[in-house]
Parts: structure tokens; sequence; C-alpha cells
């Protein structure tokens, strides 16, 4: 064991800390990190309570460090969203105390489940092989009764989403990979990691969003985010990507197939084809939300969830 503990300003202020085992298997691992399970400890009563914490690669670009920090500060209680809890930087020193690297963390909340990819491949158990029963009676109800378990996770979605949209972010990498369905019945939307702030576009963002570079998933990718467009993304490129989504949902599949380059072209130009799609009100949602103008797009994810 190798206990590695965390703690910032931030943390010192709410006599908290955080400790994970670096000598642990990781959880998971992705471009930016390794995620650990930790805790997250009280110093004054010593109770603790299960985290998950991704300890950023050393040597990783500037800007990945401020896509990371910038994740950790997207803070919001709500049932429909991973809780983000903080960023910790440390301090090692080596070669006698004459040269020192700092390491950084992201804290977040410790999820158990699947995502809902993994659900609409069949999939109902996380991967130490438990079983998670809500995925098992969502996918029940998507195999049995398809437009009811549709409305179900739509609705859950949309309602994190919302709270993602009235603190001012657009989330821009919504696909099933970014929804966890948990074992304590909750639908999550998850990684904020290119997330942007939209209320004041100030430098510190410009630095983090570069025009002409696409960002996302390419299945997923409304017109303006095809293009790199950042002046022009909105809350209603996130409800581009959820008409995807729902697409896929209902239809079992994507609407484009082929190259990246196709898809994102298809994006960019081609209509959907609706003939997989059962229902005219799915048809009609799925339209509106993937209007390549934007401004014939749902106005709000709020207006959205209504229909």
């Amino acid at each position: 064991m190798n206990i590695i503990r965390l703690q910032g300003d931030a943390e010192k202020r709410s006599g908290i800390y955080y400790e994970y085992d670096v000598d642990a298997t990781p959880l998971g691992e992705g471009g930016m990190g390794r995620v650990f399970k930790g805790f997250r400890v009280v110093e004054r009563t010593g109770e603790r309570m299960p985290v998950a914490i991704k300890a950023i690669y050393d040597n990783i670009p500037e800007r990945v460090v401020e896509r990371a920090r910038r994740e950790a500060n997207i803070q919001l209680d709500n049932d429909n969203l991973i809780r983000m809890y903080g960023f910790v930087e440390t301090i090692s020193h080596y070669e006698g105390g004459t040269k020192s690297k700092v390491h950084y963390h992201v804290i977040m909340e410790l999820l158990v489940g699947v995502t809902l990819e993994d659900i609409m491949n069949g999939v109902t158990s996380d991967q130490n092989g438990m079983q998670i029963p809500f995925a098992a009676e969502l996918y029940s109800q998507y195999t049995q009764n398809r437009n009811a378990a549709v409305v179900r996770i739509m609705k859950s979605i949309l309602s994190g989403l919302m709270a993602l949209h009235d603190k001012g972010y657009i989330h821009r990498d919504i696909d099933p990979s970014n929804v966890m369905v948990t074992i304590d019945g909750k639908i999550k939307l998850i990684d904020f990691g290119i997330c942007k702030q939209i209320v004041s576009l100030e430098s510190f963002d410009k630095a983090l969003t570069a025009t002409g570079v696409f960002m996302g998933k390419v299945n997923y990718a409304a017109p303006e985010l095809v293009l790199g467009d950042v002046k022009s993304q909105s809350y209603t490129t996130d409800i581009y990507a959820l008409g995807i989504l729902l697409y896929r949902l209902c239809a079992g599949h994507l609407p484009f197939s082929g190259t990246d380059q196709d898809i994102l072209s298809a994006n960019l130009r081609s209509s959907l084809p609706m003939k997989d799609i059962k229902g005219n009100d799915f048809k009609r949602i799925i339209r509106k939300a993937t209007e390549k103008v934007q401004s014939k797009r749902y106005a709000s994810v709020a207006e959205l969830r209504v229909d």
C-alpha cells in the first residue's frame, strides 16, 4: 500500500482531506489520467466517504490540466449529474529536495453502475461482474416497452442537462457512454471534460476552445461543432446531440454510418432517415431537435423535456 493524502487550501478550510492508494488497481484509465477509488475524510470525526479520484498523468499539456481544473469546478448537486468535489494539487520533491513536481487530482462522486451504451448492448453488470438491478430493469423495459423506457431515460438526462444549462454551461459530449445508470437507481450525465461556459466567454475559456477545432463525438455533433464554430455553440448544440441520442434509443442504431468524415458531413448537410422511428411524436421531436439551423431547434432543454 502507498496511501497518498490530498489536501489543498479549500480542503483545509473545510476540515477535510482525500486519500487513495496509488498502488491499487485503477477503476479506469483514459487519455487524461487514471481513476482510483479513494475516500473523503472529515478530520474532526474521521468519517469516511468513498469518492473517485482521477490522478492526472505527469507531463500532460497545461491546456489539459486547465480542462481538468474547470471540470472539477462544475460542482452541481443534482440527482442526474455526477457530483464534482474539487481539484487538488500536490508537490513531490526529489534529488535531495532540489527539484519538485506538481501532481494534479480531480475528485468526484464514485459511481457504481454501467453506461447507457452498455445497457443498449444488453450489458447490465459492471466491470467487476456486479449486477446493477436498475440497469437490468431498464433493459427489460427497453426490450418490452421501448417507448416507455425511452421517455424514462430521456427525461432523467434532460433534468440533469437543464441544471447544467441553468448554470451557464454546455456539455458538448452527450452520448450513451457519458450516461451512467447506477446501483442506487439514478441516471446521471457524466464527464464535464469539454464543457464550455457560455454566459461569458472569457480569455481563459478561449484558450481552451480553439476555433476550427472539432470537439466531441462525431455521431452526435451539431453542424456548429463539426465546423469548429465556437461562437455559435450554445444550448442548442447539446439539443442536437439529444436528438441523435433519442433517435438511437428509438431506432436501436445511429442515423448515419461510414467513416468519421462521412458522418460529420451527414451531420452538416443530411436529413435524418426516419423510416425506423416508430410514432409521429418521436419523429417530430427528433426532427426539431436536429434541425441544421440552430434557430429552428428547441430553444431550451425545458421545452424539449415538455414534448
